[in-house]
């Protein structure tokens, strides 16, 4: 399998690239610098002879999406608008790395993919055009993660890491939000069942995350234990952090159609972090312990 991937830099674009090199399979990164708004040719000539583009590339800043929705929608939507009309003219599969946060924040237990997307955000906004011109291809695939962690510690979007840095240069202290729940989710696992759904050719809407629910300080507080470092985690609401967006204070999601379709139950987010500090993060963690 010959595979292109946009955002290879980031968090789960490199858990992709190892994942694809542990199958054999060839993956090239496609660069932003390809991409010509006006003359979108070059980015039809950089899929020829390849078999799937995953388009994981994407403005996450929520923050600054809301500050400038032009810029946010040209980034998330139009970036994906382009990607998508690529490949069906080169005849390339499309896979759509979406958020679980395009849901909304109407509802009180955790969505699945038939349930309606109302997103309250710019940025959830855009992506949710960027998956309307994917699925205009029926065998496009769109798959909605959230809260991913895992990858490099000199990542910068790295929550992780930067939670733990906080703790020490902060003394101790941290504030979390005790409002908003999530699924964190390891981009490693997601990697993995990425590739797996490519291979068994999935199209439509999948819902990708770790098993199992935490708010933001539960998830701090597992962060700070793993670590092995002492710090008091003071619980703080929503509205005291002070954010433009309005993000959902629900962004939990269950795999719905991945069990409809016979796939494995995907790890416990508690497990899946345990193991990211045992195999990636010991040399990192060691260094507050020395």
């Amino acid at each position: 399998m010959k595979i292109c991937l946009t955002g290879s830099s980031g968090l789960l674009g490199g858990a992709v690239r190892s994942a694809c090199a542990g199958r054999g399979w060839e993956c090239k990164a496609l660069g932003r610098d390809l991409v010509d708004f006006r003359h979108p040719m070059g980015v039809q000539e950089a899929l020829r002879g390849y078999d799937v583009l995953i388009h994981a590339a994407a403005n996450t800043n929520v923050e600054a999406c809301e500050a400038d929705p032009e810029m946010c929608f040209k980034d998330n939507a139009l970036l994906t608008e382009v990607m998508a009309a690529a490949a069906v003219k080169r005849g390339v599969r499309f896979v759509f790395i979406s958020s679980t946060g395009v849901y909304g924040d109407y509802l009180g237990r955790p969505y699945n993919e038939y349930d309606r997307v109302l997103p309250t955000t710019h940025h959830h906004m855009a992506k949710r055009c960027g998956e309307k011109s994917v699925l205009r291809a029926s065998d496009s695939l769109v798959v909605r993660t959230g809260w991913l962690f895992g990858g490099s510690f000199l990542n910068r979007k790295n929550f992780v890491v930067r939670r733990i840095e906080e703790a020490v240069q902060s003394n101790g202290v941290i504030h979390s939000n005790s409002e908003q729940r999530g699924s964190p989710t390891y981009v490693k696992d997601v990697a993995v069942r990425l590739l797996q759904m490519i291979e068994d050719r999935q199209h439509g809407v999948f819902n990708c995350v770790n098993e199992g629910f935490a708010s933001r300080l539960e998830y701090v507080s597992k962060i700070i234990e793993y670590a092995g470092i002492s710090a008091n985690i003071i619980p703080s609401l929503a509205n005291s952090f002070n954010r433009r967006a309005k993000v959902s204070n629900n962004e939990t999601a269950l795999n719905l159609k991945m069990r409809q379709c016979g796939y494995d139950v995907m790890p416990n987010w508690e497990e899946s972090l345990m193991r990211y500090f045992k195999e990636e993060l010991c040399e990192f963690i060691s260094g507050f312990h020395a």
